[in-house]
């Protein structure tokens, strides 16, 4: 399947896409190393409570880690990768995995903060047009029988929109007007 984009990675969704796969891998080699920790060291309570430390938590910052703490704990605990189908290369794969993926953490963490942002500022859009609103109607009502004040409390946006119509029905009267006057 091809997003149409002449140079692979050109496309943020061919990026998006490539993240996913490698986060899916990530998490998934993650998990295939604490269960082979698990089982590896299932006598030493040491061990047991580290790989615990290590599975705690979940996101993309904490798979990262994840996977750099199950290198480290798979070279203090060598001797038990003989009786997992952990290999040397899936160790090597985690760390590379956690490399990868140390940008996309920093962009799912700016993409968060960006989000939040903006969350308050149309929070404060939205009060501010309501404000705004109310300031509005007490000004129409407060100068109902003065209509010419009264007109400057409506909003700016309705005195556009009334503008473009009769605009806009001036045009379609001015264009009218020719057709009408031109000879049979």
């Amino acid at each position: 399947m091809s997003c149409g984009v002449r140079k692979i990675g050109d496309c943020s969704v061919c990026q998006i896409s490539a993240q996913r796969k490698l986060r899916d891998e990530a998490e998934a080699l993650d998990a295939k190393l604490v269960a082979g920790g698990r089982w590896g060291c299932r006598d030493d309570a040491a061990a047991q409570a580290e790989l615990s430390r290590i599975a705690d938590g979940s996101g993309l910052s904490d798979t990262i880690q994840d996977l750099r703490d199950l290198v480290d704990f798979w070279s203090n605990h060598e001797g038990a990768l003989g009786v997992t189908d952990i290999t040397r290369k899936d160790l090597e794969r985690a760390g590379a995995l956690a490399d990868a993926l140390e940008e996309a953490a920093a962009s799912e963490a700016s993409d968060a903060s960006a989000a939040h942002a903006l969350e308050l500022r149309n929070r404060c859009f939205w009060a501010a047009d309501e404000l705004a609103k109310e300031i509005r109607e007490g000004g129409r009502y407060a100068f109902r029988d003065q209509p010419k004040i009264a007109a400057r409390f409506v909003s700016r946006h309705r005195t556009t929109l009334s503008r473009r119509s009769r605009l806009k029905a001036k045009k379609a009267k001015v264009e009218a007007a020719p057709e009408q006057a031109a000879p049979i």
